[in-house]
């Protein structure tokens, strides 16, 4: 591995040089749960494109159901507004830390796919911005069904280009 003192600072091929061994080394070596990183074959063919490919874990919410009342209840508009069920975040965080969620908005009105980290989900959460909402119909409930959900403004994510 060069340092930035050994060549000339100006010479963009010795540093495309030196940041390729370091890709490959990266690549070699580091190791996360349930998360592959690769090079991106199209190097090969152009220096200058994205260095990496990475695959994740990932679970697809369709969400074909907007929440009428949410505006009143939640100040999100039923446009946006979408629910995940705390048990199903609390099982994530704990089994599946590195995952992506898929949340493929099919509304009347609205038709998006958008996606989220854990990270992200956990910051809105602890933030106090989230309201849950507990469901009344499900409170003995015995079949498993999650008695309760935050619901999130989907604007907040990044929409899947």
């Amino acid at each position: 591995m060069m340092s930035w003192m050994t060549f000339d600072l100006n010479d963009k091929g010795a540093w495309c040089e030196e940041g390729r061994k370091l890709e490959d080394k990266f690549v070699e070596e580091r190791r996360f749960n349930d998360v592959e990183v690769r090079m991106n074959p199209a190097k090969e063919q152009d220096i200058f494109t994205y260095d990496m490919r990475i695959t994740m874990p990932c679970d697809l919410k369709t969400i074909t159901t907007p929440w009428i009342y949410s505006e009143r209840m939640f100040g999100i508009p039923p446009t946006y507004a979408i629910s995940i069920n705390r048990k199903d975040l609390r099982r994530y965080y704990q089994l599946y830390p590195n995952i992506i969620i898929i949340l493929d908005v099919q509304y009347p009105d609205y038709q998006a796919t958008h996606w989220t980290d854990m990270d992200r989900l956990r910051i809105f959460v602890k933030s106090g911005k989230v309201p849950l909402h507990k469901y009344q119909t499900r409170v003995d409930d015995t079949q498993g069904n999650a008695k309760d959900s935050y619901i999130f403004d989907v604007r907040w994510f990044p929409v899947l280009r």
